[in-house]
């Protein structure tokens, strides 16, 4: 009877290895939380700031176009202003590229000039550097600029 009752307790007695399990689960855990960082940097948020298909007979809301070109020179150009004539502005290129002070300057005096203007387009040429793109975007966001929207076909 004792030797019965001593293979039963041999059977429910072993011993589970769980370091393996903890090691996959520690690099996995790592894993995920880096990645949630990786997502959260590469974000920019945008949205068609105008030419909404969806409502037949929309009139689009007053917008600042940005074109940009390859050299660092930008036009700026009002668009659906009632009561106002076209703006069509030069921004000459500065030393360092993209003239970001004289941007600001001017899109501070136009926000004066026009308070309802919160839509804009970047429209930049082939050959545009990326970068500067992006130093415009940020200047039209820091000045009330809500709308902010870029132009694929520029």
């Amino acid at each position: 009877m004792s030797a019965s009752s001593g293979n039963g307790n041999d059977k429910l007695n072993f011993e589970l290895n769980i370091l393996p399990i903890l090691d996959i689960l520690s690099v996995l855990i790592c894993f995920l939380l880096l990645t949630a960082v990786w997502l959260q940097i590469g974000t920019l948020d945008t949205k068609q700031a105008i030419g909404d298909n969806s409502t037949a007979g929309a009139v689009n809301p007053p917008s600042l176009w940005v074109t940009m070109e390859a050299d660092g020179s930008m036009q700026l150009s009002l668009r659906d202003i009632p009561k106002a004539k076209t703006l069509e502005e030069r921004i000459a290129k500065s030393s360092q590229g993209v003239d970001l002070a004289t941007l600001e300057t001017r899109l501070q005096a136009l926000k004066a000039q026009w308070p309802d203007l919160k839509t804009s387009v970047v429209r930049p040429g082939a050959q545009t550097n990326y970068g500067d793109v992006i130093r415009v975007m940020d200047k039209l966001k820091q000045n009330s600029f809500e709308g902010v929207g870029l132009s694929p076909l520029g």
